[in-house]
């Protein structure tokens, strides 16, 4: 058991010395890059080079469910700080994270986001929320591809939160799929509470995607500019989506635990 204990103290130190060596020039790195997609190319090889020279094997399955040249709201369970970095090392095509707008103007968190291009939500102003969601759907008509944490937050049970409505609301009115990922293994490495960083095997899985239940056209509500409003059948295409996209995870992770 001590022996077993010093190889956790072990990796835990070896894992914060590495996320304080390369994060700095990597946050720097990002503010001198010219796009998004940049930004996330340069992010996404220093996550894979951070989780590679900590041990840390990533399993990445599903990647071929990414529709090519379609957009899409990409939705994923939350456990832990690690999820984003996770996300990044894992998908190879840039994703714009959908982020709490208190983050927006904190000088590192949210230079950094804006970075990667990350649209900045209302939680708690429900006029607001709904405005975010026209403009997340705007977004994702346009092709922007969304990644959303649906539960909001995370905490130390591991049960599934709630999913907001936000994303799959934006994906119903924008037309596009939603794709249900699931993260494992990072609740473990570093959960709620906790900030020595334990060791355990990380994995994405991107499950089948799940597309509205109605075309734009079926719903006549149209908003003062033209664009569907957020109700009628559109509504109730969110609704499903999101019942579909917590199940489906919900079952993902019973079946890898």
């Amino acid at each position: 058991a001590a022996w077993h204990a010093l190889g956790d103290a072990a990796f835990g130190a070896r894992a914060l010395a590495l996320l304080a060596l390369l994060a700095p020039p990597v946050w720097l790195a990002t503010q001198w890059q010219p796009t998004p997609q940049r930004a996330w190319a340069l992010c996404r090889r220093a996550a894979r080079a951070l989780l590679r020279l900590a041990g840390v094997p990533l399993e990445v399955q599903g990647l071929d469910a990414l529709p090519a040249g379609r957009p899409c709201v990409l939705v994923c369970n939350h456990a832990s700080y690690l999820d984003g970095m996770v996300l990044v090392a894992a998908l190879p095509q840039p994703h714009a994270f959908v982020a709490k707008r208190e983050l927006q103007d904190q000088f590192v968190a949210g230079r950094f986001l804006r970075r990667l291009g990350a649209a900045f939500v209302e939680r708690f102003d429900a006029r607001r929320s709904v405005a975010d969601a026209q403009r997340m759907a705007d977004a994702a008509r346009a092709g922007r591809p969304l990644l959303v944490f649906p539960e909001g937050t995370f905490g130390a049970d591991p049960a599934l939160r709630p999913f907001h409505l936000g994303a799959f609301l934006a994906a119903a009115q924008a037309g596009v799929p939603v794709l249900p990922l699931v993260l494992t293994g990072t609740r473990q490495m570093l959960g709620e509470g906790r900030w020595w960083p334990r060791r355990a095997a990380l994995a994405v899985r991107v499950l089948a995607p799940i597309e509205p239940t109605v075309r734009l056209a079926d719903d006549a509500r149209r908003d003062e500019s033209g664009r569907p409003a957020p109700g009628g059948a559109l509504f109730a295409s969110a609704v499903q989506m999101r019942d579909a996209a917590q199940s489906a995870i919900a079952r993902a992770l019973a079946a890898a635990e």
